[in-house]
């Protein structure tokens, strides 16, 4: 089978298997002063120095959750008591997002976003804002520095950005969030990265776990694997990101040889996501179709893969065929020879569907 989901979960890494292996199984409640409780706690508080290094933000700010969407519920939720309800959104962001925006009874002041993807903050007026680094269907990346450059804080969505593009920008950022099973991290693990170790208001209560801004003990072997993931989307990464983009190529060139239609501007994406589409054809039927050829992809964000609706993201962009979005996206196990199967499966599926 050839994996090209990345961009929903990317495997487990062998080296962040290898440094959570010691972590499975045992006494690991930080919270506990006895030894054991004590080498968890150091566990963690190294987990949490190692991602906020990645991040470029302070040690103390950082919050460890059961994954992105408990992050962005926790920010969301928390700046709106705090700052307002008046809350500057674009379509394109993730279901995450729209979930939490509801739970916290927000008023919405919409963004545009263009044909190419890009989503027009200037002028917006708000108490608070949201905004992806990136976009998780299209890849293409958000002018969110211009934004932070002002008064207005913003949540930052990070999760498909990690590990695919640099995040220095970010640091005036209200909130960052990040997820560990994006960056071939394990599953259930994330992070809100805040600007201090302040008193923030809690999203889960009932506990005084994180700095009381997160109630319920702390998956140990998850941060730990997180400050992994993180460690090893450092090293080399220009030299990954290079790998990537020329992968890309030779995706997008047989992409565009097959008549694929490019969704967003390829040339402002991160390295190793494309979105097309191929005319009405349904993003869903070419996913199984190229299921049923051994090729993994997706029709856009995972969690709402199967979905009989529309893309949000693509009908926000004001794409002629919302629901006709094909997503690719790479990781560091993709060879170039996979990619040259994988058009080769979706060659043929074209051929029978069309």
């Amino acid at each position: 089978m050839i994996y090209l989901d990345h961009a929903a979960t990317s495997p487990l890494l062998p080296a962040v298997r290898e440094a959570m292996a010691p972590w499975w199984g045992v006494p690991a409640n930080p919270s506990s002063v006895h030894r054991f409780g004590r080498r968890a706690a150091a566990a963690l508080e190294d987990a949490r120095d190692e991602v906020a290094a990645f991040l470029g933000r302070p040690a103390a700010g950082i919050v460890f959750c059961s994954g992105a969407t408990e992050a962005l519920h926790t920010a969301i939720t928390g700046l709106v008591a705090l700052q307002g309800r008046r809350v500057l959104v674009s379509g394109i962001e993730h279901p995450a997002v729209t979930g939490a925006l509801e739970a916290a009874n927000t008023l919405r002041v919409p963004l545009p976003a263009g044909a190419d993807g890009v989503v027009d903050a200037a002028g917006a007026e708000g108490d608070l804002g949201v905004w992806m680094a990136a976009n998780h269907e299209t890849g293409v990346v958000q002018p969110v520095g211009e934004a932070l450059a002002g008064p207005l804080p913003w949540v930052v969505d990070a999760t498909h950005a990690a590990g695919r593009m640099p995040l220095d920008h970010l640091g005036p950022a209200a909130a960052v969030v990040i997820s560990a099973h994006k960056l071939g991290g394990p599953v259930g693990v994330g992070v809100l990265s805040l600007r201090s170790g302040d008193p923030f208001p809690p999203f889960l209560r009932g506990s005084a776990h994180e700095r009381g801004r997160r109630a319920g003990t702390p998956d140990v072997a998850g941060a730990v694997g997180l400050a992994a993931a993180c460690r090893a989307s450092t090293t080399d990464r220009e030299a990954r990101w290079a790998r990537l983009h020329s992968l890309d190529d030779a995706l997008r060139a047989g992409l565009l040889a097959l008549g694929g239609a490019p969704v967003g501007d390829w040339a402002r994406t991160v390295p190793g996501t494309t979105s097309v589409t191929f005319g009405s054809l349904l993003g869903e039927t070419l996913v199984q179709a190229l299921d049923l050829g051994g090729v993994a992809v997706s029709s856009g964000a995972a969690c709402a893969s199967g979905s009989v609706q529309p893309s949000p993201v693509l009908l926000a962009m004001g794409h002629p065929h919302p629901r006709g979005g094909l997503r690719f996206s790479l990781g560091p196990s993709t060879t170039p020879d996979e990619i040259a199967r994988a058009l080769a499966v979706l060659g043929a599926s074209l051929a029978r569907l069309s």
